[in-house]
């Protein structure tokens, strides 16, 4: 059924699938576990922030000021980064428990900037917003998903579907902070690793093709050859990889 397809951005096929832009909360138990600990995981991610400098997101496109949206994180797309499970101990804890935990990180939007119109990876995933400092409400700061737009609170989760296109914008003085979580949809569960490899696999181009534009040029068989080694590279990796969870 439509409803059950997979769309991811890699294949540059446009998403057309009719499914919802927010997701209710209330419908995932393991949303009322995030808000009840919002405490410890906001003292664990403003420590961080004390002490180091997050990084730039890599698609600088997407930002209406250069290096002005920048993320770190514990787990991206399976991938678990240990050096950084130190600092989020108990935050690591809460969020193992959640089903179908693929992603964590921490998104800084930075005073005075836009992140433009853009679809996201896949539509496999619900991504969670869990604001940790919202310096103000609307319209500066702002979360928009299709033609709907919401504030965001500290504390209180937004669930969305990161296939549709959406923004989000900072006008105010301050910066944002909010932490990213994926979460594979219940129904996809069992491509769980497919799923983050396709990602991985769509995003590694995307990074090849900013670094080196001929890339692109490349023909098809050769493209369709070197994304098909990729994905079983990274699917290696992410195997590997889960025997290191904390």
């Amino acid at each position: 059924m439509e409803k059950d397809k997979i769309w991811y951005s890699y294949t540059l096929q446009p998403y057309t699938l009719e499914e919802e832009g927010f997701y209710d909360p209330e419908t995932f138990e393991w949303t009322k576990t995030l808000e009840d600990n919002i405490n410890a995981i906001q003292t664990e991610v403003l420590a961080y922030l004390k002490k180091n400098e997050l990084k730039p997101y890599f698609n600088k496109a997407l930002v209406s000021k250069p290096n002005q949206w920048k993320t770190d994180g514990l787990l991206f797309w399976g991938y678990f980064i240990r050096k950084n499970h130190i600092h989020f101990a108990k935050t690591w804890e809460i969020l193992k428990t959640i089903p179908g935990l693929v992603s964590f990180s921490i998104s800084v939007l930075e005073p005075g900037t836009v992140i433009k119109k853009h679809n996201g990876d896949t539509n496999a995933i619900i991504r969670v917003h869990l604001p940790i400092i919202v310096p103000e409400g609307l319209p500066n700061c702002s979360f928009t998903v299709v033609n709907e737009t919401r504030p965001w609170q500290v504390g209180k989760t937004i669930l969305f579907n990161d296939a549709q296109e959406h923004w989000a914008q900072n006008l105010s003085s301050e910066k944002r902070v909010v932490l990213l979580i994926d979460v594979v949809r219940p129904e996809f569960a069992h491509q769980k690793l497919e799923i983050c490899a396709k990602v991985l696999n769509g995003l590694g181009w995307q990074w090849q093709t900013q670094w080196n534009s001929k890339v692109r040029a490349l023909p098809m068989w050769m493209k369709k050859t070197w994304w098909s080694f990729s994905r079983w590279f990274i699917r290696t990796v992410l195997r590997v990889n889960r025997l290191f969870w904390a």
